[in-house]
């Protein structure tokens, strides 16, 4: 029997994987929630550009959820957080009774997904690399990486076999029995970059040159590692080793020095990286907060761990989406103030 698939987001990761997935003659049905992404895509496909090379991949896409008919074997749910809890309600009634959604955001949204679908219709999913799209239907894999997948138990099933089969279409896959270490790996770099970018408005070579956004930098990273430690969590490396950032509260000089030229490097390296959360503010739409920082403060106080970096940073993203600040270095002077 062949599995049935809806990707529902076909953005720069959506429209990469869909492409990846019809080249491979999977069955494939495609959500995109804007019709002028649906007509290009019918009308003329999908183009992927990966390593300089443009290919044309015929596929139909919907506009709307409501025009997909069946059930699905595997839902994968591509769109911002702040969209994807309503998306599972909407999908649940088309999801087979064996099937499971696929997570694919940034921040934690596995909490607030498993309260519609179930926690055990879930498997996570990290993504490692980027993705494009530079005009409707036209799509490109921007870097290499890997997609990071697991259970939210932390078991090894047959079904995680099946996805990294299916994922191996578009780059390579790793299997992990702690997922949920993996989430909180990336959610601790996602609320210092992705946080941090949109509130100083600056890519990160610009924003790691200051060493006093540095140090908030690793004051920020410093409590999140707190929180997941204090509730038993422990760190799976991704594509470093998590703790490398890591500078306690009573640091030395010595290592102090040390985390803060290693952000400066950091800064150099990926200069030209622009926050997601800045991007989605140029537009206008909501930033994914709420499952970053948010979801951090909201945890540490379960577990009293005191994160006033990371409440602050909530407070201001809060007034940049109201208006009532905009994105800029003097931002950072908010920091130091009550």
């Amino acid at each position: 029997m062949t599995m049935k698939i809806l990707i529902e987001g076909i953005g720069g990761i959506g429209g990469v994987l869909a492409g990846r997935f019809l080249q491979a003659g999977l069955d494939v049905t495609l959500i995109t929630n804007n019709e002028t992404i649906s007509n290009r895509i019918n009308s003329a496909g999908l183009t992927i550009i990966e390593g300089g090379k443009e290919e044309i991949v015929q596929g139909k896409a919907y506009t709307l959820l409501e025009e997909a008919s069946g059930k699905f074997d595997v839902i994968f749910l591509v769109m911002k957080a702040t969209n994807v809890v309503e998306a599972a309600r909407r999908s649940l009634s088309l999801l087979s009774d064996s099937g499971y959604m696929v997570t694919m955001q940034n921040g934690v949204v596995e909490d607030a997904v498993g309260e519609i679908v179930g926690q055990s219709k879930i498997i996570s999913a990290i993504v490692g690399w980027g993705g494009t799209m530079h005009s409707p239907g036209v799509y490109e894999k921007t870097s290499p990486g890997e997609i990071h997948i697991g259970e939210l138990d932390g078991s090894h099933t047959s079904r995680l076999d099946g996805l990294k089969q299916i994922l191996e279409l578009a780059c390579p896959v790793v299997i992990t029995t702690n997922i949920v270490g993996a989430l909180w790996s990336k959610l601790a770099i996602n609320c210092c970059v992705t946080t941090l970018g949109a509130i100083t408005g600056e890519k990160l070579g610009v924003m790691l040159s200051n060493k006093q956004i540095r140090s908030i930098f690793l004051d920020i990273y410093q409590e999140v590692v707190d929180t997941a430690t204090r509730k038993g969590i422990s760190l799976e490396r991704i594509a470093a080793n998590p703790y490398l950032l890591y500078r306690k509260k009573d640091a030395n000089f010595v290592i102090n020095w040390f985390k803060l030229l290693m952000l400066k490097f950091v800064g150099r390296k990926y200069k030209e990286l622009k926050s997601s959360m800045l991007q989605s503010l140029d537009r206008g739409r909501k930033t994914e907060i709420e499952f970053l920082n948010g979801y951090v403060v909201r945890t540490a106080k379960e577990v009293d761990v005191p994160t006033p970096r990371n409440t602050k940073a909530v407070e201001i993203v809060e007034r940049i989406e109201k208006g009532k600040l905009q994105s800029s270095m003097d931002n950072i002077r908010l920091f130091n103030t009550d």
